[in-house]
């Protein structure tokens, strides 16, 4: 799951309908202008989830050349003064691939990282790209010419123009802003979960199911040469398909630290539920389980999710609302009850939308956010002594992490931002109120324009 599939990038054909928006259907409805809500912050959400993708200089480097000759991709290529060394480097891990860590398209994986400084020198800020998943091999062999499926046109270097706020050096935005700050470059198509041995021969193009490997490879190189094996603190973040694999990967990064190591996680919209489309398919539920057989994800579920499934069900730990009920590392949730993805996608709520049933489209959708609000705030993970979250009522996706209003004005049912809420539970709560570190129920969509029920939420214009 993950915003990219508005582009049309890691989507088959058949499923372009769920993203075909437009100004035609539904219009001067009350359907058309709940769905023009959702188009708009589709929009904005997109752009959110893309600036830790960095898409917009995916191929700055082969331009500037173009343009103006190699010195420029070389001038790229290091830390640079002009930004404050505020920006992050590739660390491309070019020997990876003989190891079995290799992108879908066979190359090398890596991650952006900046080095950390002063009290944040033994700190590290892990941060997971999102950006969808592959559905099928027709749709990994097609990602695999892109960022989100090969290496060959990541970018050397990331300016500070590009940081969001979870990873901006400033320390008026971030409060780990002096940390060693690693982006895991998203390259692999399953959140990090695939283990399949060899390769799927795809229209002549061989591709590599090995985000489990990739995961593993990178944390590897960062013991033996950023000094995480040493770290006092760790914090697991993502987006999207990222906070996915956070939340999938948490114990097991938790158990390959050192025992000092104080280590937490935050995901950030990546509570994908299992629903049908509003008119009853199953569509979701039918790509999670393809996924699950065609990457191999088996050794990526948490084992006691596993042992508590069905013979034959082992897959449905995949699904966000089963591997959450067993993180036991501490994991403040940030989601949206009304996930822009979720409704695009999940529920099928686009702008095909039958204008018959537009009186049915509000009472549906809030009935979906109380679901996916019961599944969180009823499970044993929510409930813990030490773990909390952050709910809102924006129709927005990775808004929390990756664009700055979303992390420093958009308010949840208290009144607190992202960036209050997350500050307070790392560094102040120590996890001993239970109330303060997580959000009430957030509130529900009007039956009339503008729709939101809360006024920090971006509105369609």
């Amino acid at each position: 799951p993950g915003s990219f599939h508005s582009l049309s990038v890691a989507r088959g054909a058949k499923d372009s309908s769920r993203m075909a928006f437009g100004s035609g259907s539904g219009s001067g409805s009350k359907a058309g202008l709940l769905v023009a809500l959702v188009s708009a912050t589709a929009l904005l959400h997109v752009c959110a989830a893309l600036q830790p993708l960095a898409q917009g200089i995916a191929n700055l480097g082969d331009l500037l050349e173009e343009e103006l000759g190699n010195p420029v991709r070389a001038a790229l290529g290091g830390l640079s003064p002009a930004d404050g060394y505020a920006g992050l480097n590739l660390e491309l891990l070019s020997d990876a691939p003989k190891h079995g860590a290799a992108c879908l398209d066979g190359s090398p994986p890596g991650y952006y990282y900046r080095p950390g400084s002063g009290s944040g020198a033994s700190s590290f800020l892990l941060f997971v790209d999102g950006g969808g998943w592959c559905y099928d091999e027709d749709a990994c062999f097609e990602r695999s010419f892109t960022i989100l499926g090969s290496s060959s046109a990541w970018p050397p270097y990331k300016p500070a123009s590009l940081m969001f706020p979870m990873v901006s050096a400033d320390p008026a935005v971030n409060p780990f802003h002096n940390w060693n700050i690693v982006e895991l470059a998203y390259c692999d198509g399953a959140s990090f979960s695939g283990d399949l041995d060899g390769s799927v021969v795809v229209k002549g193009k061989p591709l590599y199911f090995r985000g489990r490997k990739i995961l593993s490879y990178i944390l590897r190189h960062l013991r033996v040469t950023k000094g995480l094996q040493d770290a006092d603190r760790v914090l697991l973040a993502g987006c999207s398909a990222g906070a996915l694999a956070s939340i999938l990967n948490a114990d097991s990064i938790a158990s390959s630290l050192a025992p000092k190591t104080d280590f937490k996680v935050i995901p950030f919209s990546g509570f994908f539920p299992r629903a049908t489309t509003f008119s009853g398919v199953p569509w979701f539920e039918g790509v999670v389980r393809n996924v699950a057989r065609m990457q191999n994800v088996s050794a990526s579920l948490s084992p006691r999710c596993v042992a508590n499934q069905s013979p034959g069900k082992e897959w449905e730990c995949l699904f966000a609302e089963k591997a959450y009920e067993y993180v036991a590392s501490p994991i403040f949730l940030v989601n949206s009850v009304f996930d822009s993805w979720t409704i695009q996608n999940i529920y099928n709520v686009t702008a095909e939308f039958p204008r018959s049933q537009a009186d049915q489209l509000v009472p549906f959708l809030n009935q979906r956010a109380s679901h996916v609000w019961d599944l969180i705030s009823r499970s044993g993970t929510w409930q813990r002594r030490g773990n909390g979250g952050f709910l809102n009522a924006c129709v927005t996706h990775c808004w929390g992490c990756c664009e700055a209003s979303g992390w420093a004005k958009v308010t949840d049912a208290r009144g607190k931002t992202v960036k209050e809420t997350v500050e307070d539970w790392y560094f102040h709560s120590g996890g001993d109120n239970r109330e303060d570190q997580r959000s009430p129920k957030p509130c529900q969509l009007s039956d009339d324009p503008p729709y939101n029920c809360n006024p920090t939420c971006p509105t369609a214009a």
